[in-house]
């Protein structure tokens, strides 16, 4: 059902395109041939139909791609960012008759269905007043007129001619067919034509049924009963009808340039008479088309055969074909180049013992502690292990949910208290599909549905184990960047505290010296250990920043494996994007089809 309005709104989009091109080719090439123009007008009545039958459409990826997850998937609570992004809608399935009654779906079939129906009727009633119209008709007696109309049609290449019959209820020839055509002639104004009007009438007659206009026809009748709501397509069918009128006319006067005129005439003594249901008539519907194909007589230039027939295979290739507008596919990985490995640090160089400091040296800050992964709740049936794929909504009860549990694993589009209640319905370890519709609920155990469910959820399961394991990784990667970080920091602040100290007992040195001795006999021995001291201070100082040159190279190689394992993470996030939203679809399918077909089974309060 859903399939079936799919294919009316795809197809009447891709009508309406079409309508409007051939539109604009009409009349950006005026000199476009009569036979030409009716082709194009038959294509596009063409590709409505096979828009509507065609079950394998041609897919045109130009829609923007689904969006990537960031997020992998973890232990409960965690759940399918690309789900949350877009939420499923669900079709309403087969549950009770009053649903069904009263859904959208449903009632615009009924409607498109009941007009598909009111189309025919009114068809069928025309094709029963065109009978009738035969068989109140009477035989043509006149032999002559019968071998002429043989020798006619055994000129355009038929095999008989059609029954000739008189009809005092019509006022131009009309052909009624498809099937055994009878060719109609006005008994009222046959005495009045002359021979040379009565043999372009009977002509263009005939070269509707060597042309087969009566069977080609039937086609853009069938696309105006099927989308009898779309405009265009009636003026499709209008065009094609009035096209083919005139390719008849181009046809009865080619060659014979002098006939036009009187041709012309005698289109306008036939005058305008609706067309008859299931037939061709010679005379114009309206005067509309009257104008049309007086003026269209006046054209002697022609389009060359080639480009008519290059316009035509044109319109072939791009707009006969169903289409449809699909996401593009996801861009190919770029190819990961490998990672270096990391080099031991280099073991630190022995320090030289320093005097014990007067004050305490600042501790430097800790190291964070590694994060942890949220953990599920309590309540859910005390199993942190069972990892849950899907979108799941902590508050949000939607109306409509189901749970695929498999293993250790689930699929799920629902609330935690759905979660809760689809493993107390399960009851035990074995795969099952909880679904809930409003109030009621279901189980599906059916093997088969099942397995072929459990392909899409392993794919995602394993997507997610994937995007867990590269996260796991990436939190040590950021702890031996922070645990890096913090060593150059204090040795920075060691190198700070040791100058002070260094300087504090040279000062302190010196106070002693001038107390004990002469202040000019010990100068030379406090400049001595004053050199000695920043010698050794020099020396800490070159030891600290090769250090920290090693500490900065190793940050460097830790955070460039952090960035590649960024990029790997982005690109399974954007796969899984693309499995979920392929499984939640199928699992959507697996539920209106069981629930269809029965094999659901409800579970009771």
């Amino acid at each position: 059902m859903s399939e079936l309005l799919m294919r009316l709104g795809w197809t009447s989009v891709q009508s309406a395109v079409l309508v409007a091109l051939m539109w604009g080719v009409c009349r950006l090439l005026p000199q476009l041939p009569a036979a030409t123009r009716c082709r194009l007008w038959w294509l596009v009545a063409a590709q409505a139909v096979l828009g509507l039958v065609w079950s394998s459409p041609l897919e045109l990826a130009v829609l923007p791609a689904p969006a990537a997850m960031t997020a992998p998937a973890m232990a409960l609570p965690a759940f399918d960012a690309a789900a949350q992004a877009a939420p499923v809608a669900y079709a309403p399935a087969a549950v009770d008759a009053a649903t069904m009654a009263w859904s959208w779906p449903s009632l615009l079939l009924a409607l498109w269905v009941a007009g598909v129906l009111l189309m025919v009727a009114h068809s069928l009633r025309g094709y029963r007043a065109s009978r009738a119209l035969v068989r109140s008709a009477t035989e043509c007696t006149d032999a002559g007129l019968q071998q002429a109309l043989q020798l006619a049609a055994e000129a355009h290449g038929l095999r008989r001619a059609p029954r000739l019959k008189l009809s005092a209820q019509i006022r131009s020839p009309q052909l009624i067919g498809p099937w055994r055509p009878v060719l109609l002639l006005p008994a009222r104004e046959l005495p009045a034509m002359s021979a040379d009007d009565l043999d372009m009438a009977l002509t263009h007659e005939l070269i509707h049924l060597q042309r087969r206009d009566l069977w080609w026809g039937l086609l853009p009748a069938l696309s105006q009963h099927l989308f009898f709501f779309h405009p265009l397509v009636h003026v499709a069918a209008r065009e094609y009808a009035l096209a083919r009128e005139e390719a008849c006319d181009g046809a009865v006067v080619a060659g014979h340039d002098h006939c036009r005129h009187d041709y012309g005439r005698l289109l306008v003594q036939l005058g305008v008479a609706p067309r008859p249901a299931v037939g061709v008539a010679s005379a114009s519907p309206n005067l509309r088309s009257l104008k049309r194909r007086l003026l269209t007589l006046q054209q002697t230039r022609s389009m060359p055969r080639v480009v008519s027939l290059a316009i035509t295979a044109l319109f072939v290739v791009v707009g006969v074909a169903p289409l449809r507008l699909v996401a593009a596919p996801p861009p190919p990985p770029a190819p990961q180049a490998p990672l270096a490995p990391i080099p031991p640090a280099p073991p630190a160089p022995a320090r030289e013992p320093l005097p014990p400091p007067p004050v305490s040296a600042p501790q430097p800050p800790k190291a964070p502690a590694a994060p942890r992964a949220p953990e599920p709740p309590k309540d859910l049936d005390d199993d942190a292990s069972f990892v849950t794929h899907g979108q799941l909504s902590l508050s949000r009860q939607p109306a409509q949910a189901f749970v695929l549990i498999g293993g250790e694993s689930s699929f799920v589009d629902a609330s935690v208290a759905d979660l809760k209640q689809a493993r107390r319905d399960a009851g035990s370890d074995q795969p099952a599909l909880w679904v809930r519709r409003g109030q009621d609920r279901y189980l599906i155990r059916d093997p088969a549905v099942l397995k072929a469910l459990g392909q899409a959820q392993t794919q995602v399961a394993a997507l997610g184990t994937a995007q867990a394991a590269l996260g796991n990784r990436q939190a040590v990667i950021g702890q031996q960047i922070a645990a890096a970080s913090l060593q150059i920091t204090a040795d920075a602040m060691a190198s700070v505290d040791i100058s002070g100290v260094v300087s504090k007992a040279i000062r302190e040195a010196g106070l002693d010296a001038a107390v004990e001795a002469d202040r000019a006999a010990r100068q030379g021995a406090r400049e001595s250990r004053a050199a000695a001291a920043a010698a050794s201070r020099a020396a800490r100082e070159a030891r600290t920043a090769s250090a920290k040159a090693v500490d900065a190279r190793q940050i460097s190689l830790v955070a460039r494996e952090q960035a590649e394992l960024g990029k790997e993470q982005a690109r399974l996030a954007q796969q899984q994007s693309v499995a979920s939203a392929r499984a939640v679809r199928e699992v959507r399918t697996a539920i209106d089809q069981a629930l269809a077909s029965g094999k659901a089974q409800r579970v009771r309060n």
